[in-house]
């Protein structure tokens, strides 16, 4: 069962790839979703109706409501975290330079996450204002929270499969393959000497048996 399971990864290198990264993202929701109803609970009521005076979280929308605003980011981040860790190591396995993949996801993040608090705090407010099951527990803590997560999916998973985590070439790897192209080169050029010996020999016997014929 062992070696099938194996199998079928190897096989299926890229469907497997993106399993894990799809179970990545599920367990970093789970905390995300932990971390936010955490935060939200405990700063629901100190700081509501608390505005910030903050023109880029007027941008985003997200100046109206303190507490809303500090549960999506921080729930944001640290799952961003966990994500980028769990991704690095388990799923895609890469050996890309650490400092650049690093700076490569915090870009990503700040835009994710700036994306993710803007449409959740926009998409909630928006749902107290309908009211009725718009307002409701429900939407507000499990379905805007989802959709808020599950946007950036889109262009989250492409992005560190091809740019953060883009393995590099090791010097091991590279000799190796240098090794077997040496290797193969080597193989033709003696292949090709032994043609034109078995060649010359071919022409040698032809010229004998011409020879014998006319005597």
């Amino acid at each position: 069962m062992k070696e099938k399971f194996k199998a079928f990864t190897e096989k299926h290198s890229q469907i497997w790839e993106f399993i894990k990264f799809v179970f990545t993202a599920c367990s970093t929701t789970i905390l995300y979703y932990i971390i936010f109803w955490v935060v939200d609970a405990i700063l629901e009521k100190p700081l509501a109706g608390v505005a910030v005076h903050s023109s880029i979280l007027h941008f985003l929308g997200i100046d109206s409501n303190l507490g809303l605003a500090i549960a999506y980011l921080s729930a944001s981040f640290l799952s961003y975290v966990a994500s980028y860790i769990m991704n690095r190591k388990v799923t895609f396995k890469s050996n890309s330079n650490i400092v650049l993949s690093t700076i490569l996801f915090a870009l990503m993040v700040v835009v994710t996450t700036a994306f993710t608090s803007w449409f959740g705090t926009f998409a909630t407010e928006w749902a107290t204002a309908k009211g009725g099951f718009w307002a409701s527990g429900f939407m507000k803590s499990i379905v805007i929270p989802t959709v808020a997560m599950l946007i950036p999916f889109v262009w989250t998973f492409p992005f560190q499969k091809f740019v953060i985590y883009r393995n590099k070439k090791e010097p091991e790897a590279e000799a190796e393959a240098e090794a077997v192209e040496a290797a193969e080169a080597a193989e033709s050029v003696e292949a090709a000497e032994v043609a034109e010996v078995e060649e010359a020999q071919a022409e040698a016997a032809e010229e004998a048996a011409e020879a014998t014929s006319e005597e």
